[in-house]
């Protein structure tokens, strides 16, 4: 294992272990099985980025323990600084221009603008139709 693996690592361990409210998480303990969850993965993720580290929530849902997630991010391109003193991530520079929590094409967005009135039997019209009648 090389320094930056091991300093990498040790720096993940802590990170998990605040996160997750616990005295020590190990190397090899697995993210989830010591009680994280999606929520608490996001968090990680943000103290990581903080700590100078950068990764994706789904980096620590494909590599969940400290080990295998260092290895993965110190075989990445490392964090550097423009000549305008913007620093540029990995996960940054990889993601795509935008990314929408859900993401539709034109043709399926139009099936949310209607609803069923299911009790009464009938078409009730559109969601925002309505709902302005009920402001």
């Amino acid at each position: 294992m090389t320094g930056l693996i091991a300093t990498t690592e040790a720096t993940l361990c802590q990170i998990i272990a605040g996160v997750l409210g616990l005295d020590l998480v190990g190397p090899r303990d697995g993210f989830f099985e010591v009680g994280g969850d999606s929520v608490l993965a996001v968090q990680v993720v943000a103290r990581a980025r903080e700590a100078g580290l950068s990764f994706s929530v789904r980096d620590l849902f494909d590599h969940q323990t400290p080990e295998t997630l260092a290895a993965t991010i110190d075989d990445r391109p490392a964090v550097t600084t423009s000549a305008d003193g913007d620093s540029t991530d990995y996960a940054a520079s990889t993601a795509p221009a935008k990314s929408p929590l859900l993401d539709f094409a034109d043709d399926e967005f139009g099936e949310f603008g209607e609803f069923e009135d299911v009790e009464a039997g009938r078409h009730a019209g559109s969601a925002e139709g309505e709902w302005e009648t009920l402001t």
